[in-house]
């Protein structure tokens, strides 16, 4: 396992929420003294692993879309998810009180979700867990919409975390794309 030097300068951490149109930029005062990044050798690094839709119809109903995240031992506990929509012909309108999250224990145990908001201007998501997921673990966040996008195509998500810590530092895990078809 590679660690990075820690040092006691001062950083400039930058959350950017990408909306269909510019980006919303936010920046944060981080000290890297307070910050350890951790990358495995053997590739097992905090990611999105894929997101999937168990129908990818045109019109589809009461449709489930599932985020599928990587949180290894060398991670701090996630306090936080936020997914947003970053492409797509239409607006996908997530229903925030079906959202669960489970983590990958031997019963696939359910995380609890003690907060979600939903951003007015670009329809994403944040939840907010209690206790925050423990690393060591895959994440999975499913994520309910009444109806699948009429136009079909590819519809990207941003994905990201924020790690537990004395600081809120956002950690872009990247775009996922679904892709929703006309065929029935």
């Amino acid at each position: 396992m590679k660690i990075f030097p820690q040092s006691t300068l001062k950083l400039i951490a930058v959350t950017i929420i990408f909306t269909s149109a510019d980006p919303i930029i936010f920046p944060q005062l981080v000290i890297a003294s307070d910050i350890q990044q951790t990358v495995s050798e053997n590739g097992d690094y905090l990611r999105l692993i894929g997101v999937h839709a168990n129908e990818s119809t045109v019109g589809t109903r009461n449709t489930r879309y599932t985020f599928t995240i990587n949180v290894p031992k060398s991670s701090q506990p996630l306090e936080k998810i936020s997914i947003v929509q970053r492409g797509g012909l239409e607006s996908i309108k997530f229903e925030g009180r079906k959202a669960k999250a489970y983590g990958s224990s031997k019963d696939q145990q359910k995380v609890k979700i003690s907060q979600i908001n939903i951003h007015s201007k670009t329809q994403g998501l944040t939840a907010t867990f209690d206790p925050p997921v423990q690393p060591g673990q895959i994440l999975t966040v499913v994520l309910c919409v009444k109806e699948n996008p009429l136009s079909d195509g590819n519809y990207f998500f941003n994905v990201v975390v924020y790690p537990q810590g004395k600081y809120e530092i956002a950690v872009f895990l990247g775009a996922g794309r679904l892709r929703i078809t006309s065929i029935r």
